[in-house]
């Protein structure tokens, strides 16, 4: 009987081990695809100027870290800071990589944009972005972290003015 018990006892404890240290798996190719759509629908509903959507794309917590400002922390806060920049006629994402596993995952890649400036102008920028999303219980993944920034060079110094 004593060796039965063990022999339970030891089967219990490996089942309850493996549970534990089970492989969450990484990505599946339609994961990666959902991701991707969800990037692109990032550019289209900022091009739209459709906030609503824009902000259906980021989970309720989302952690955004543009350049040169503070952390925008929320999804009212991210709307209401996406609000504050020109308006972008012109969006598109290049997707590098979109790896995880299980319900995380990250991508990475380029953008460039135009933008309509006050002045009537436009203005064309490029950089690279890195984000995480989670998938929901729904399929999608909306974005938990967003960071990204300008390769573009920083406009010249304007010359000094003589008094």
């Amino acid at each position: 009987m004593f060796v039965l018990n063990r022999a339970i006892t030891g089967v219990t404890l490996l089942a309850v081990l493996a549970g534990c240290t089970r492989d969450a798996g990484e990505l599946s190719q339609a994961d990666r695809d959902a991701v991707k759509a969800q990037i692109e629908k990032y550019g289209q509903a900022g091009v739209a100027a459709d906030w609503e959507a824009w902000g259906n794309t980021l989970a309720p917590d989302v952690i955004v870290l543009p350049p040169n400002t503070q952390r925008v922390s929320g999804r009212p806060a991210a709307v209401a800071w996406i609000k504050t920049l020109p308006k972008l006629t012109a969006f598109t994402a290049t997707v590098d990589e979109v790896s995880g596993r299980g319900d995380i995952a990250y991508a990475h890649g380029t953008y460039e944009l135009t933008m309509a400036l006050p002045d009537g102008s436009t203005a064309t920028d490029r950089g690279t972005f890195l984000e995480v999303h989670k998938r929901q219980a729904d399929g999608t993944w909306p974005y938990t972290h967003l960071t990204f920034h300008s390769t573009e060079p920083l406009p010249a110094a304007a010359p000094a003015k003589n008094p």
